[in-house]
């Protein structure tokens, strides 16, 4: 990326394209009311460590490393735990699919923090399981563990029957 010409231009971009990715983690992650400043506080982290920055993966997923610190940095500073912030789970479709959602809720509570947040990482963000790995720090091997083990606990948290169907 070469902010020595257009970098401004550049940032902008990056603001209008990822902006609401890094906002819906912030509102996940943040402590209660602050996800705009904290989405804010990661746009402005990035402009400052602008020269360290090398494109070596997807900016979001960079963004969302940010993000996750600067949660991080906040829920510390205020001494608070983390609190998750509940989606929306009601829609328009089936009455049976309201339970569907609380239930896939209630399952995805259950799971550790750490594969929660891989899997959101993973299919909420859309990140490639490199990018997951980047944002939590850990290696390739640890994050597409965590996910596949997150997965196969919500497989067997919601499988009807009680028993692991193989098909």
């Amino acid at each position: 990326m070469d902010w020595s010409r257009g970098g401004a231009d550049e940032a902008e971009r990056l603001v209008g394209e990822h902006y609401a990715d890094v906002l819906r983690y912030c509102r996940r992650h943040a402590p209660a009311g602050l996800a705009e400043d904290a989405a804010q506080e990661t746009f402005l982290r990035f402009v400052r460590a602008r020269a360290r920055y090398r494109e070596r993966g997807s900016a979001r997923a960079y963004l969302v490393t940010i993000a996750r610190n600067v949660c991080a940095d906040m829920a510390r500073s205020r001494a608070v735990a983390w609190e998750e912030l509940p989606e929306s789970l009601a829609g328009e479709g089936e009455p049976g699919d309201a339970d569907d959602a609380r239930d896939l809720a209630h399952a995805l509570a259950l799971l550790p923090r750490a594969q929660r947040e891989a899997l959101e990482l993973r299919y909420g963000q859309g990140l490639r399981v490199g990018e997951v790995a980047l944002a939590l720090g850990v290696s390739r091997f640890a994050a597409s563990r965590a996910i596949s083990s997150a997965l196969g606990a919500l497989r067997e948290s919601l499988d009807p029957s009680g028993e692991r169907g193989e098909s």
